[in-house]
């Protein structure tokens, strides 16, 4: 029995085993293994030495780089996969490198994924002169370590997507003995990459771009990114020497001086085109550039962590240009000159060291057409990092200044470095238009006009912080000044009136928020009227003579409440600091007096109204005088409400 059970256990265990046997020689499918060890290797083997590929797994990326002068049109990779995987094209056969290939892997389980295999060529170390024309491609990085120049008429062509570098001697130069030409135009995927060798590079890591006036102005640049150049402190990261070239979306960055620098002759010196370009990051300005090159700088440039545009030279065109608002101020460090037709755009910024200042109209006829916007003015100040009144010049406008041209929500700040100028100056027969604008921290005067220049508009100013008076203008262009002006002189300043006048229309001098000032003896002819409210402050010497060369008709007529006002300028008034005002034979008798009041006059024994003429004076006040407050010579005034009286006398 024990036997026989024995052979039942056995045979039990023996089954067991042949069960468990055969469930191990069951198939089951083969593990996916990772996309990084699906394809081992990648070989050429028909090159000598045999050239291995890197592989990146993560990207799926095979580089096989190859001897230079490999023909790269019929390459046959030997390539091992992970067991079980399969690939196509399969491994052996030849393909064309001219282009990146792309290859299929197979998994076990029938999904797929594709690897993309390119062929590269070693650095390239460019050591000589470019003396015949020659295309650089993308399949390479190229070397240069020292100055190497392009001439000849020799075209340097540059694919999509290559990469040069250089050492710190390292630069390129074009047209400097002889004609050449550049055409570099990348994409937005595939940029072309002008940068520095070092393994860690830093603003200034090599020289840069050389420009000269031998490039032909079909030479560009576009979809090109210059890095690390300007390491000379003298010059840029690019450099154009008289000539033009097209620079379009392009990057310049970490330039250790200028981004671009120009010198202009022959009337070029800068761009057939630049736009949607950026500059970041430069020691000194983002482009050094002639005025006669500043509308070249077309749209959607920006411009960051960089000093500006400096601009050199001036602009006299007989073409209309327009110079556009790229968000970074323009700098002006010597006098800029402006003859032509120019606009400005709205919202630019002009800043101008002590030395700055800028000239409108000097050779030829000009228009300058400066109109920003309340919310972007057009602003000229000071390029000084804490600036003061008068930290530059100011503004100066000559004969040849056209009365078309306008100045409108602009901001002229921290001017009038000269003492005896303004920050804006009009001189010869100036006449423009001023509107919506501000004018403040003058060291001198704020507008200076000469005797024959005026405003065609005068309207809606702001003026303040003049050491000097806010304006000096001749009597005859007073009625220029228009109304809504906001005009806050300081102490015993306000607006300085010169000379005489003989008008031959109607004119009105508008009530303005500063006092008047007159220092001589000014004579009045014409039809005038003068706003209720105006206080007229004068001198030792100052006076109006009203009437003597022709008919002339006097209106001023004040209110109670807002009368007009003739008095001293002195800062601690007395009797006689004045002499008064004097009404000549030609005063019309329709002329009025109404609500005035003359105190202080009397000096050199003039009493505060002398006519020649009756016509009405009414409630007017004379006081603080000495002598005789009225004289009349011939019939008496009309008129009441006064509180003085008539004595009849001579001048």
């Amino acid at each position: 029995m024990k036997k026989y059970l024995l052979s039942i256990s056995s045979l039990l265990i023996m089954l067991i085993f042949i069960v468990s046997g055969c469930e191990k020689d069951d198939p089951k499918p083969a593990p996916v293994v990772s996309p990084g060890k699906e394809v081992v290797s990648f070989k050429v083997t028909s090159l000598n030495p045999v050239v291995t590929a890197v592989l990146d797994t993560t990207n799926k990326i095979i580089t096989v780089t190859v001897p230079n002068n490999t023909n790269v049109t019929a390459l046959a990779p030997e390539i091992v996969l992970a067991p079980g995987y399969s690939i196509s094209p399969a491994s052996g056969s030849a393909q064309n490198f001219t282009n990146p290939v792309s290859y299929t892997v197979t998994r076990p389980n029938n999904t797929t994924s594709t690897w993309t295999a390119k062929v590269n060529f070693p650095d390239m170390i460019v050591e000589d002169d470019i003396t015949q024309s020659v295309t650089w491609t993308a399949d390479r990085v190229y070397t240069i370590n020292s100055s190497i120049s392009i001439n000849n008429s020799s075209v340097l062509t540059i694919e999509p997507g290559t990469i040069i570098r250089f050492g710190a001697e390292g630069s390129l130069e074009f047209g400097y003995g002889s004609n050449s030409t550049i055409i570099a135009q990348g994409t937005a995927q595939k940029p072309i990459i002008f940068t520095s060798s070092a393994a860690l590079p830093t603003a200034g890591a090599w020289n840069g771009l050389y420009f000269y006036d031998k490039t032909l102005s079909n030479s560009v640049m576009e979809y090109c990114k210059i890095l690390y150049a300007g390491k000379d402190a003298y010059d840029g990261a690019v450099n154009l020497y008289g000539c033009d070239i097209t620079m379009k979306n392009c990057t310049i960055e970490n330039s250790g001086s200028f981004g671009v620098l120009t010198t202009y002759s022959d009337m070029k010196g800068g761009f057939v085109d630049y736009s949607n370009n950026t500059i970041n990051k430069t020691a000194k300005y983002a482009l050094e550039l002639n005025a006669m090159k500043i509308s070249k700088l077309g749209a959607g440039n920006v411009f960051t962590d960089t000093k500006g545009i400096h601009i050199i030279g001036d602009f006299r065109s007989s073409n209309a240009e327009t110079w556009l608002n790229h968000n970074v101020p323009y700098i002006v460090t010597d006098e800029l000159g402006i003859d032509g037709s120019l606009t400005l755009a709205a919202g630019s910024v002009f800043k101008f060291s002590s030395g700055g200042s800028l000239s409108v109209g000097y050779y030829d006829q000009t228009v300058l057409t400066a109109i920003g916007t309340a919310t972007a003015p057009i602003t000229f100040t000071s390029s000084a990092a804490t600036p003061a009144a008068g930290a530059w010049e100011g503004i100066t406008m000559y004969d040849n200044t056209q009365t078309n041209t306008k100045m409108e929500y602009c901001v002229i700040d921290y001017a009038g470095s000269v003492s005896y100028n303004g920050s804006l100056d009009l001189r010869g027969t100036t006449h423009i238009s001023l509107k919506s604008s501000t004018i403040r921290n003058s060291a001198g005067y704020g507008i200076t006009l000469d005797a024959e220049s005026g405003f065609q508009e005068f309207t809606g100013i702001n003026m303040s912080a003049c050491v000097n008076h806010l304006i000096t203008i001749s009597t005859k262009h007073l009625p220029d000044l228009g109304a809504n002006n906001t005009l806050t002189a300081s102490s015993n300043k306000g607006i300085l009136v010169t000379g005489d006048a003989n008008y031959t229309d109607p004119v009105t001098w508008k009530k303005q928020t500063a006092n008047f000032y007159v220092d001589d003896e000014s004579d009045i002819d014409g039809i005038l009227t003068i706003e209720a409210g105006s206080n007229f402050l004068f001198t030792n010497d100052g006076f109006f003579w009203f009437g003597y060369y022709q008919n002339t008709k006097v209106t001023a007529v004040g209110t109670a409440n807002s009368p007009i006002v003739f008095t001293s300028a002195s800062a601690s008034p007395a009797p006689a600091t004045w002499r008064g005002l004097r009404f000549d034979a030609l005063v019309q008798t329709n002329s009025s007096l109404d609500f005035c009041t003359i105190k202080y006059s009397g000096a050199n024994s003039k009493p505060g109204i002398f006519t020649e003429t009756s016509f009405n004076v009414s409630n007017t006040t004379i006081s603080d005088f000495t002598g005789n407050a009225a004289e009349y010579s011939g019939t008496a005034p009309t008129g009441s409400g006064n509180n003085f009286t008539w004595t009849s006398g001579t001048y």
